[in-house]
């Protein structure tokens, strides 16, 4: 071997055993987004009913044939509900939501700010689909009712006493 032969042999061991003794290093990670998105409750949006979509105990004790309803992110609501002579009755407050430990559905409290001040207790769920739609059913609880109790997520939707089983379901389809 010559003398030039062995250096050049030397170096290419070096570089073919530090590649292979080189640690891997780990991909790199990207750092959190400083901005996540935040969560949005599924009931945030608009959302109508009518007709047959408004329960049946709204329909027949109130007379109301239709009901809009628009929940913002901020925790607050608006209500507008149409009866059968076409006076609109205007609803305002805030609410509270959290998903329950049933399936899908959700336990909602309202405060209604305006125009008197009550506070009413329910569930909910949104169906994802073209459009979107939702069951609701709340019950007044201050001032109470005499014989109605709100519904549960546990005892489901059809859940409040005091009323025939589905009377109180509301069925909304949202509008934005």
């Amino acid at each position: 071997m010559n003398k030039l032969s062995i250096p050049a042999f030397m170096l290419a061991f070096l570089v073919v055993f530090g590649t292979l003794s080189c640690k891997k290093e780990d991909p790199i990670t990207p750092d959190p987004d400083p901005n996540p998105p935040v969560p949005t409750n599924p009931i945030v949006g608009q959302w109508k009913s009518v007709g047959a979509d408004v329960a049946f105990l709204l329909s027949f004790a109130a007379q109301i044939d239709s009901i809009h309803a628009d929940f913002k992110a901020n925790n607050t609501y608006t209500v507008a509900a149409r009866d059968t002579s076409g006076t609109i009755l205007n609803y305002a407050g805030t609410y509270t939501a959290t998903k329950s430990s049933s399936g899908n559905i959700y336990d909602i409290v309202l405060n209604q700010s305006a125009p008197d001040e009550r506070t009413s207790r329910g569930i909910y769920e949104v169906y994802t689909a073209s459009p979107d739609s939702m069951k609701y059913e709340v019950v007044q609880e201050v001032p109470s009712i005499p014989g109605f109790t709100p519904p549960t997520a546990a005892g489901g939707f059809g859940s409040t006493v005091g009323v025939s089983n589905g009377w109180n379901i509301q069925r909304f389809r949202r509008i934005n």
